[in-house]
């Protein structure tokens, strides 16, 4: 009878608060970044005060005391896991841009002559004039373009959405977004710098590897010696910048989730535990779940990136503030069109071998064949979730629950 009470995560939910009440940022940071040390810490903190919430008792030794609560304990990271990710992602959702904002900064900018001409040759009319915001660029493709649909492929193929690597502003140096760097931040000529007060939204995030604080970038170029300044921002006014600004794929879908809500096209965040992407799949009519669309190649083939020797993911999941819509698509992506999958038919000779690449590096408590280096994948493993249904089932619990509890506080 006890051991039934403490195979419950009842203990381990009120252990997981109380760490959260008495260090919420080093919960934060572990949990942002879930890397062996920051689980190994979390572990060992987590089963300490579950323990402690368990009275003794005579019937149960030590031994299995502890074996039921590092199961309770491996349950409760594992939902905090899926929980904290639902909540992160549909914190962006609920901070989208009006349309107002949305169109003032399509209307900020005026485009570099090169690429007006560009957009002119590639999308216009001989007698139309070159688009010289990025609103006239919108509207060149509106201009005759009735299916909503074919709109947003061409929005996701426009250089307003483009991936663009983070570069000297003036030669067009790059710096290589990889993790971990070749060569140091120092070594490329990169520092970090505090915001001035002109500066909009600046975020953390992802960039040669995690960055827990929000920083300005200052690039020294080591070819032209100009300094640039570049930083993470969720502002489409930051986000348009024509002049050589970073463009990561994060940047990428928090335009792309603006335009969508512009132009009322439905839109769901993809986001693959273990490997530092994100993408979106949209969808003419939400209610049908067949209809979701992945429009990027490299996105739909995503099993297929397994082999670029970069790294293995563990999962895929997809975030939308309709629960419903939240789902573990992990197989979807595992398996080809002929079988209802997203992967191209070309790819069916391999899924067996992606299936292994993915269900061995699930189990890979070092993390170093992740992408990311994390263990997000992991801790759902070990938590033994018997299906992918039931990871939805958590992924739609925390979609539901956001607004209402935080991430942290499970039932």
């Amino acid at each position: 009878m006890f051991l039934m009470k403490t195979t419950s995560p009842a203990g381990a939910v009120a252990a997981l608060a109380a760490l959260y009440s008495q260090d919420p940022r080093g919960i934060e940071r572990c949990f942002e970044h879930l890397t062996p040390p920051a689980l190994k810490e979390l572990d060992k903190n987590l089963l300490a005060r579950c323990l402690e919430s368990i009275e003794n008792n005579t019937n149960s030794s030590e031994d299995e005391l502890e074996v039921a609560a590092t199961a309770a304990c491996h349950r409760v990271v594992a939902q905090a896991v899926i929980r904290r990710k639902v909540h992160q992602c549909l914190q962006k959702y609920s901070t989208v841009s009006s349309p107002q904002t949305v169109e003032e900064a399509l209307k900020y900018y005026t485009l570099p002559e090169p690429l007006q001409m560009e957009l002119k040759d590639k999308y216009g009319n001989d007698e139309d004039p070159p688009p010289n915001t990025w609103f006239d660029a919108l509207q060149q493709l509106q201009h005759g373009n009735n299916d909503v649909i074919e709109l947003w492929k061409l929005i996701l193929d426009h250089p307003m959405t483009a991936y663009v690597p983070v570069q000297c502003q003036t030669c067009g140096y790059t710096i290589p977004d990889e993790y971990p760097p070749k060569a140091s931040d120092k070594d490329v000529g990169l520092s970090e710098e505090d915001p001035r007060g002109d500066e909009l939204e600046i975020r953390s995030g992802w960039f040669r590897g995690p960055r827990r604080r929000a920083k300005v970038f200052v690039l020294d170029c080591p070819d032209c010696h100009s300094v640039s300044r570049w930083y993470r921002s969720g502002h489409p006014k930051i986000i348009l910048n024509p002049k050589r600004w970073g463009r990561l794929c994060g940047e990428q879908e928090d335009l792309r989730l603006d335009l969508a809500n512009y132009l009322n096209v439905s839109v769901r965040t993809c986001l693959p535990l273990d490997w530092d992407h994100v993408w979106g799949e949209f969808s003419a009519n939400i209610s049908d779940g067949d209809s979701w669309q992945v429009h990027d190649e490299s996105c739909r083939n995503f099993a297929a990136r397994l082999d670029e020797g970069i790294g293995a993911w563990t999962g895929v999941w997809t975030i939308h503030p309709n629960p419903k819509l939240c789902c573990d698509v992990t197989e979807e992506y595992l398996s080809c069109q002929q079988q209802g999958g997203r992967a191209e038919d070309s790819h069916a000779s391999n899924m067996n071998k992606y299936r292994e690449i993915v269900g061995k590096t699930r189990n890979d408590h070092t993390a170093t064949s992740t992408q990311a280096k994390t263990l997000y994948g992991y801790v759902v493993q070990r938590a033994n979730f018997p299906s992918s249904e039931e990871i939805t089932s958590e992924l739609q619990q925390a979609a539901k629950d956001f607004g209402m509890r935080r991430w942290w506080q499970l039932k």
